[in-house]
Parts: C-alpha cells; structure tokens; sequence
C-alpha cells in the first residue's frame, strides 16, 4: 500500500497519519501491525487516492506466495491448488489478509468465501478485492502460469466501469452476491503443482505451528476489541464507542462478542490484568501510579480488582516475580 501509494504522490507522513506508525516499521520484519492501524492506512491512502475504481485490485497485484513467509512456503509446496488454499484458514493467525476465508468443500470446483463481517463497510470494496487479486497472484505462482478463475463474485455494488476488474482478474465479475467468493475450475484446483514436496511440506507445518505458538491472538472481533481496549487503557472506549468505530449497533457487538464467548466487562478486566502484571513485572512504576495508568480513581480499587483476577495483592505479586528472577 505504501508503495502504490507513493507512485501517485502520497507521502510516508501522510500515508502513516494517525496510525502511531513509524516509516522503520514498515521496513522492520518483526513490527506487529493491529487492524485498527491497517484501516487507519487504507483510509489513508484511499482518502489521497480518491474515487479510484479498483484500488485494491492494483495493490493485490503485488502480492506474491513469499509475502505470506513461513505460509507461502507450506502453500508452495502443496501437492494442489486445493491443498494449499485449505491451509489459509487453518494458519489464518498467520495470514495477512484482513478477512476470513473458508473453503466451500460440498463445491467440485475450489470455492473460496470471505467472511466479511469484521470488516468496516467503507473499506470492504477495496479489502475484499485486495485479497482475491493476491489470491489470483499467488494461485499463479504455484501453478506456473497465470491463473484464471472460473468465476469471482463481490458482496458489494457493481462499480461504474468494471474494466479493471475484468482487466486484472481476467472474468467479469458477478456484483452484489450473497458472499465475496473467488472460485478456481476443479481442473486447476486438483492439477499436481509442479513444486509439490512432502518433505518441503512438512518442514513448511512446522515453521507455521511455531508461528502459531508466538502469534498473538489477535484475529476476529475480540482480538480487535481488546486493542482498542489496550489502546486507552486508562479511559477506555464505552460498548456505544466501540460499536461506533467498529460500524455496528451495540446490539450487534454485544451479540458478536458473546458468539466468540466474551463480554465487554470481561474483555475490559482481561485487558487490565495483562498490563498490570507487565507493569508490574516489567516498571518501577507504584502501585499508585499503576492504578492511575489503568483507570483507577483510587488504588484501593486496583488492589482489589487484582486480588479478584489473581488471588494475591499487588505487592505480593511483584515481590514473588523478583524472587523468581533473582533465583
């Protein structure tokens, strides 16, 4: 994005405002971008843009199956087509896409679907596009030529000129579906790749169940609200605050949050416990001062909250961490 970006004039400063990013984190391989920071982009970047049909086509022309590391390298070397797409779902902590995809397995053809729903509505258009055209690049790379789909089907309205689209996917699409869907014929889905390895494979499994295990778990709607949460930890966003920048009704985030087993209050007292037990571990901060930087008008009402989520004080707490590292 920064990239395409720049080609049309718009500066690193103004392509990073407002997303507490730094122009070295997009060169650091180990900088964690949130959600909120990635919308904060695109709107960056659409907002300079304008009304350019297709934006997110352009972007997802530059993706390839190495801009995914560990998981393009599992996708490479898949036995099909089929095989390495069923693996964005199942490593999706370690996808870059902002959606969720499944795999329709009832369809003989390979039917990918997004599950868009966490999506703001004013950024779907170009999100969606962006990832079924980086779905289209890649699917090239492991097949060794370019790869047409049978048929691409958007959730959204159909734009005013359409040929972009049939420009840079090679179908006409269908607009306003049911559910965004890019969807290969069964001939390319189950053709043998010519870089299938079961050794490379399995190597490729292992390098994406560690990322795993040090992959924060940030995906769906209560990875995200507990980074708006960590955001403000001292004055937290209301339920009708985050709803708000979420683009839903409270109902529906109430409704949302409980679907994945979660509540506000408990996503709130989760967050703070977390960084309490960093401040504590990791500052010199008082108890006073952790309090303060949490919410808490008083610490008596930290200490308590604490004991409830731990069963020890505070003051316990970091003097049985400063044991443990001095042992």
């Amino acid at each position: 994005m920064a990239k395409v970006g720049a080609e049309r004039g718009l500066s690193s400063m103004d392509f990073l405002a407002g997303s507490g990013l730094e122009p070295a984190d997009l060169e650091n391989p180990t900088s964690l971008i949130t959600f909120e920071q990635e919308f904060r982009l695109i709107r960056n970047l659409l907002k300079h843009c304008g009304c350019v049909t297709g934006l997110g086509l352009e972007v997802g022309t530059r993706y390839r199956f190495t801009s995914l590391a560990a998981l393009g390298f599992a996708l490479v070397s898949s036995s099909t087509l089929r095989d390495a797409f069923s693996l964005i779902p199942r490593y999706s902590e370690l996808n870059a896409s902002l959606v969720r995809v499944a795999i329709d397995a009832r369809a003989t053809d390979l039917r990918i679907e997004c599950e868009e729903s966490d999506v703001p509505l004013d950024l779907r258009p170009f999100i969606v596009e962006r990832s079924f055209v980086a779905g289209l690049r890649i699917a090239g790379d492991l097949l060794g030529r370019t790869a047409l789909p049978r048929a691409i089907e958007f959730s959204f309205a159909e734009p005013a000129d359409v040929e972009p689209y049939q420009r840079l996917t090679g179908v006409r699409p269908r607009f306003n579906a049911p559910k965004s869907a890019l969807v290969f014929s069964q001939v390319d889905a189950d053709i043998l790749l010519a870089l299938a390895d079961p050794l490379a494979l399995h190597i490729a499994h292992d390098q994406c169940r560690r990322g795993l295990q040090g992959a924060p778990k940030s995906g769906g709607l209560v990875g995200r609200v507990r980074e708006l949460l960590a955001a403000q930890p001292a004055a937290m966003p209301t339920m009708t605050a985050l709803a708000e920048t979420l683009c839903m009704s409270v109902r529906t985030l109430r409704r949302r949050l409980r679907e994945e087993g979660a509540s506000y209050l408990g996503l709130c007292d989760e967050v703070r416990e977390v960084m309490a037990e960093r401040l504590l571990t990791g500052s010199r901060l008082q108890i006073e001062q952790i309090a303060e930087t949490l919410g808490y008008s008083e610490s008596a009402s930290f200490i308590h909250a604490f004991k409830r989520w731990t069963g020890e004080s505070p003051h316990a707490f970091r003097r049985a961490r400063a044991q443990l590292r001095s042992e």
